[in-house]
């Protein structure tokens, strides 16, 4: 899988097997100093239950391949523009924004190219942990942070290391999960705080349509992709989505298609 240095460890390189197939890192904590305040960085081990949703990590067309290549070429320009923080979400749930994200931080971070948070957001319905196939450790689950900072608690944000390149900050589905932590200043700052320490971040926000939360995560990225899947999503919700989000920070939609076998292609439009 794709493989960077963690973002100012000084720490030596983490060692990982499988690349292409199963994200493996050696077990160790390490501190890192980020601003006025450490981040603590967890490796841990990982094996997607299905790689096959994965483009970069299964056996993907080319066509879908390259099509993440150049969504990872259109965010490198804006990153030049001074955007790197981008949410990714969708008119409804199930229309595939969680594999996505994965796949864009994926892409984002292959072969050494940038150092990558992967944020999830989406505290009523979770799910990076699963698509991925790690445990997030106990009481480390971002909502469950939140809540702790609320409280005065003035520990590291801790986040998971999935290969030296890519670090994830999951919601754990084996803990009690704080949903309305999304609408406190703390989730808002902790998106800016965590930035500075990445090339990019992408947020696995909620969907749309029926909530306000998709606002909030809006409020906190440059960016926001919407993502759509073929013959499921419908033009309506996507107008209606749109709408409540608005043209300021909407940069485009992205169609998910549909399953071909075991392949699943992604097209930036």
């Amino acid at each position: 899988m794709p493989s960077a240095a963690a973002p100012n460890t000084g720490a030596n390189p983490v060692a990982y097997d499988s690349p292409s197939r199963t994200l493996v890192v050696q077990r160790r904590d390490i501190i890192s100093q980020q601003g006025d305040s450490p981040v603590r960085v967890v490796p841990a081990w990982a094996s997607p239950p299905d790689t096959s949703v994965l483009v970069m990590l299964g056996e993907a067309s080319s066509e879908a391949t390259a099509s993440l290549r150049v969504i990872r070429h259109r965010l490198e320009q804006k990153r030049a523009e001074g955007m790197w923080t981008f949410g990714v979400t969708s008119a409804r749930d199930g229309e595939g924004k969680s594999t996505f994200a994965t796949q864009l931080a994926l892409v984002l971070s292959e072969s050494q190219r940038a150092r990558v948070l992967l944020v999830e957001s989406n505290f009523h319905r979770p799910s990076l942990a699963r698509i991925l196939g790690f445990r997030v450790p106990d009481g480390y689950g971002f909502s469950s942070q939140i809540v702790r900072k609320m409280r005065g608690s003035l520990e590291p944000w801790c986040v998971v290391a999935l290969g030296p390149a890519l670090h994830v900050l999951a919601e754990s589905t084996a803990e009690q999960g704080f949903p309305e932590t999304l609408h406190s200043t703390h989730f808002q700052n902790a998106i800016g705080f965590l930035s500075r320490g990445y090339d990019f971040l992408i947020v696995d926000g909620p969907s749309v349509l029926g909530s306000g939360d998709a606002n909030v995560v809006e409020n906190a990225v440059d960016g926001l992709i919407v993502v759509l899947r073929s013959n499921m999503s419908k033009g309506n919700d996507l107008r209606d989505a749109v709408k409540q989000l608005g043209e300021r920070k909407t940069i485009g939609v992205v169609l998910w298609d549909v399953e071909l076998g075991k392949k699943t292609n992604g097209k930036g439009r």
